[in-house]
């Protein structure tokens, strides 16, 4: 009976020294994925970026922009008055936003003839944030 009342507390240690690391090994990995993600919807929005700043210069045709957009797999409309897309993508949502879902824009004013007359603007964001 001695030997019960010793082996219940400790098998209810290991149990418990067991499930708090368990929970601890799934949360560093959670966080550890999570970098991951941010990281590389950091590198996605800076690739898009650089290469519309360096691609949409004042002056580009019409045909070029939308080469642009289509290259960075990119739905855009094009109107008389500019070129706009949005990229629905994901990354690591911060704290008060309630999905990993984000988004990243693209607008590029254009003349009447179908040139850029103007830097283009990116944007990104978190689609569901408070």
């Amino acid at each position: 009976m001695k030997t019960l009342r010793r082996i219940i507390p400790i098998s209810a240690a290991i149990v418990v020294i067991v499930g708090v690391s368990w929970l601890g090994l799934r949360y560093f990995r959670s966080q550890s994925d999570c970098k991951k993600l941010s990281a590389a919807f950091a590198r996605q929005i800076e690739n898009i970026k650089e290469d519309a700043h360096e691609r949409l210069k004042v002056g580009t045709k019409k045909a070029d922009v939308a080469r642009f957009f289509a290259e960075h797999s990119i739905p855009f409309t094009i109107s008389e008055s500019g070129a706009r897309g949005t990229l629905l993508t994901s990354g690591c949502a911060p704290f008060g936003c309630g999905s990993d879902s984000a988004l990243i824009g693209v607008s590029v004013k254009l003349d009447p003839a179908g040139a850029v007359t103007e830097e283009p603007t990116v944007i990104d964001m978190y689609t569901d944030c408070l």
